[in-house]
């Protein structure tokens, strides 16, 4: 993989030192990606064991702790943009104040939460109207015991884009080390060995961010120049962070909120299909935690470059950026077209379940490369500050799987496959007005030849 990608860069010397600096802040990005991908498909294989009804019960719940994790990108999306801004135009102390502004904002989402998610979690669970009602009750359980963690998640999520933004991506790698590391070992333990079932993946989950955060704060105190300015927020920074991370968080919000109405449609096919769809979206995730990398990459360094107003470099930066995740997708591609039912069957034994999968990966893998050119160009216009542009074309085209699935799956003869159909179309359609509104917007201001 690592010859094809220089293969690339090595095409256009203009590139080689952008790639150069753009692979060195991916790797730990995309490396923390890879422990948390490793540490959800360890988790489902575990969880597999106990069955396909479990594994639904935790892709359930699971929709909702999502939901939550979206809500919270408001302030993580708005501290990675604006502190990269601050770094780039070597503003520390705004960078600091950015970063006691996202802190409050941070730990207030995780309240709001965690409270709605305890105080009615069968509401919550009962929205997919399962008829098992033993997957229904592991669901719930899966769900309260998950609350209790969410402001540890929440803070992990901040310390990450607050290391991001000021390029030490190897800090919040060493971090995911540490809690992924952990949440595999005690994962076979609490399930499996100690008989807690669905409820001992949720308490693995909590005590690994537990320490990963550990990790953090250590960390946190050797950096002069990482640092929170003053106690209370200023109001100007957290209206500034939430202008920025709005638009970016409400496009994760809608992709969970769709999602959990696209679980509900396919539901009508039974746990079976819950699963497939819980452990596809797993299995897909080796594209989308690579791509996504080296996509937090270049919003990093295209928000140095325009807090340096250095913007000219942007172009390098896009095109470095697309060389790359191109020759991840083109992999990954291959890949879930040739062996499809063998990925499908490390994580499920029934033979229905395997089939399924089978579909939904050959379905997928025709969009991949759109999914990659869709990110790339999402993050020049995240590290630019203009969240908005890449937010609406993610709400539009996103929305649009709900009424495709509905008509293909109910409607037609691709019965699942419809559904699967309507995801694979949607990032088609992404990837293309995605580049084409890119290239309008670099060449119409003034960055340099595209």
């Amino acid at each position: 993989m690592l010859r094809f990608i220089s293969g690339f860069l090595k095409k256009e010397r203009t590139y080689t030192a952008v790639g150069k600096e753009l692979l060195q802040l991916a790797f730990p990005i995309i490396g923390a990606y890879l422990l948390n991908m490793t540490y959800n498909l360890t988790d489902m294989i575990w969880v597999g064991y106990l069955g396909s009804g479990a594994v639904a019960a935790v892709g359930s719940a699971g929709f909702f702790l999502h939901l939550g994790w979206a809500m919270a990108s408001i302030v993580t999306v708005g501290s990675n943009i604006k502190i990269a801004h601050s770094v780039g135009a070597q503003d520390m102390n705004a960078a600091g104040k950015y970063s006691t502004a996202g802190l409050w904002g941070i730990v207030s989402i995780a309240i709001l939460f965690t409270s709605v998610f305890l105080a009615i979690p069968e509401q919550f669970i009962g929205f997919f109207q399962m008829e098992d009602v033993q997957v229904n009750e592991m669901a719930v359980s899966y769900l309260i015991i998950s609350s209790f963690g969410i402001i540890i998640s929440f803070a992990n999520l901040l310390m990450i884009s607050i290391f991001n933004a000021h390029g030490k991506t190897k800090i919040s790698f060493q971090a995911s080390i540490i809690g992924t590391s952990l949440n595999i070992i005690l994962d076979p333990l609490l399930i499996l060995v100690f008989k807690f079932g669905v409820e001992g993946a949720a308490v693995a989950s909590i005590i690994g961010r537990a320490c990963s955060l550990t990790y953090f704060y250590f960390v946190y105190h050797k950096f002069d120049n990482i640092y929170f300015k003053g106690f209370l927020p200023k109001i100007d920074k957290l209206k500034a962070l939430f202008s920025v991370g709005l638009p970016a968080a409400i496009q994760r919000i809608s992709f969970s909120v769709i999602y959990i109405f696209l679980a509900r449609i396919i539901a009508e096919w039974g746990p079976n299909a819950i699963a497939v769809q819980k452990i596809g979206v797993q299995i897909e995730s080796i594209t989308f935690m690579i791509v996504g990398g080296i996509m937090q990459a270049v919003t990093i360094m295209v928000g140095h470059s325009y807090g340096a107003k250095n913007l000219t470099e942007v172009p390098n930066i896009y095109k470095a950026g697309w060389r790359i995740s191109l020759a991840v997708g083109s992999v990954t591609t291959l890949i879930f077209l040739l062996i499809p039912k063998t990925l499908f069957s490390i994580f499920v034994p029934e033979m229905e379940s395997i089939l399924m999968g089978k579909d939904y990966l050959m379905i997928l893998a025709v969009s991949q490369l759109f999914m990659c050119l869709e990110m790339i160009s999402a993050g020049v216009f995240n590290g630019l500050g203009k969240t908005k542009i890449a937010a609406t074309v993610s709400v539009i085209f996103t929305s649009l799987r709900l009424p495709g699935a509905y008509f293909l799956g109910f409607y037609t003869f691709l019965s699942l496959n419809g559904v699967w159909w309507s995801i694979t179309g949607s990032s088609i359609l992404k990837g293309i007005v995605m580049y084409l509104l890119l290239r309008t917007y670099l060449k119409n201001n003034t960055f340099g030849k595209f």
